[in-house]
């Protein structure tokens, strides 16, 4: 039963395009064809793409931005990869190919109007308890994209069976494209824009699989894109996340606002990536001193990383423990030619410098978060033993 009618506004230039879209939609039940001289917001615009796409789809955000209308169809002769890719990205539930095919239109608008009111998907697919793990930065340039990366790589490779995703979440600075050479199509503002849609099937198809098998979804690269993310977004998709995937990973870079709050309270381990520095031993008493009054993340699952660790370096680590008021949970070693050698060929470390210190030590921590004996713990503890710190 139809309880009311959609009403459906028509910005089509071809007028026997028009003339025939507006014919089939009139004889269909539930749908109220809108006069162009009417105002007020549509359930539905159904919207022409021509020979000018870029300025067609611009277009369309502006509909989309004054809220013109609740939901898009487009229809175009052009059906390119390219123009199909763009109506995804922006959220558009149907693309009708032109010239019309009366029966699939009438499907289409059959399954818009008897798929009810918007609302947010809720999760579906296999129910993992995942865990998530954020890893923040206490300031720029600690390597924060580099032990996300190569732990997130860790984990997958850990025994094989893990499925682990990684998402950059670093706004203005994303570069975990870069770190594992990826062209992707999709990032997560993707997700924002057709958060209606949002479920196992559809986040599946966005992620971009490494050949690792490790699952990752980039930040955008305009800065336009960024405004339609909100906390309610990112907090919907790490939920459906967690239900898919046994390590969700994500590179938080250094921001503080709603979004990174809203991580921080979904997080299950939070690692702060410091060096052994005073301004980074500074930010992490800030940190936790934020942390604290925010009530969230609990402290015991805030775990303290020093990356680039050099022995000689003129702060130890007593001194960064004993200055912080807390413990350090790991020591990644300083490895400049390792390090830069994978970034600059877009590969983790495993698949470059397999039997290096630094990845080593990164295989290892990835191994003591997931709960796996390895003898590498030990020498961990021999080692910081050796410093005269206990592990952890």
């Amino acid at each position: 039963m139809v309880s009311r009618k959609r009403t459906v506004r028509l910005e089509i230039r071809n007028d026997k395009v028009r003339d025939q879209l507006a014919l089939i939609i009139a004889s269909m039940e539930g749908f109220l064809v809108q006069s162009m001289h009417d105002t007020m917001p549509a359930d539905l615009l159904i919207m022409e793409i021509g020979e000018d796409t870029a300025q067609d789809f611009d277009t369309l955000a502006r509909a989309r931005a004054t809220g013109k209308a609740a939901d898009f169809f487009l229809t175009s002769k052009n059906v390119s990869p390219d123009v199909l890719i763009q109506a995804l990205r922006m959220g558009v539930k149907e693309f009708i190919p032109q010239p019309l095919n009366e029966v699939e239109l009438r499907k289409a608008l059959l399954k818009y109007r008897d798929g009810g009111e918007p609302a947010p998907a809720q999760p579906k697919g296999p129910q993992r308890k995942g865990q998530i793990i954020n890893v923040l930065g206490v300031k720029g340039g600690v390597g924060t994209t580099t032990i996300a990366v190569n732990l997130a790589d860790s984990l997958v490779r850990l025994d094989g069976q893990l499925a682990v995703a990684l998402i950059d979440m670093n706004r203005l600075f994303g570069e975990i494209p870069l770190f594992l050479s990826l062209e992707h199509v999709f990032n997560w503002v993707d997700i924002s824009k057709n958060i209606a849609r949002l479920d196992a099937t559809y986040l599946t198809g966005i992620l971009y699989r490494h050949r690792s098998g490790l699952r990752v979804l980039p930040s955008p690269d305009r800065v336009d894109d960024k405004a339609t993310v909100t906390p309610q977004v990112v907090e919907a998709m790490l939920r459906l996340m967690r239900t898919m995937f046994d390590y969700v990973i994500i590179d938080g870079g250094q921001a503080m606002d709603d979004i990174s709050r809203t991580i921080l309270r979904s997080a299950d381990k939070v690692l702060l990536v410091a060096g052994l520095s005073l301004p980074c031993l500074i930010n992490v008493k800030k940190l936790m001193k934020i942390f604290l009054e925010l009530g969230y993340p609990p402290e015991p699952s805030v775990e303290v990383i020093i990356n680039r660790f050099d022995k000689r370096s003129v702060i130890t680590l007593r001194e960064a423990e004993q200055s912080t008021g807390k413990k350090v949970f790991w020591v990644v070693p300083n490895d400049f030619n390792a390090t830069m050698s994978a970034i600059n060929q877009g590969k983790p470390l495993s698949m470059v410098e397999p039997g290096a210190e630094v990845t080593e030590a990164i295989a290892e921590m990835a191994a003591a978060l997931a709960g796996r004996h390895t003898g590498g713990r030990e020498k961990e503890k021999e080692r910081r033993a050796f410093l005269g710190l206990k592990l952890y």
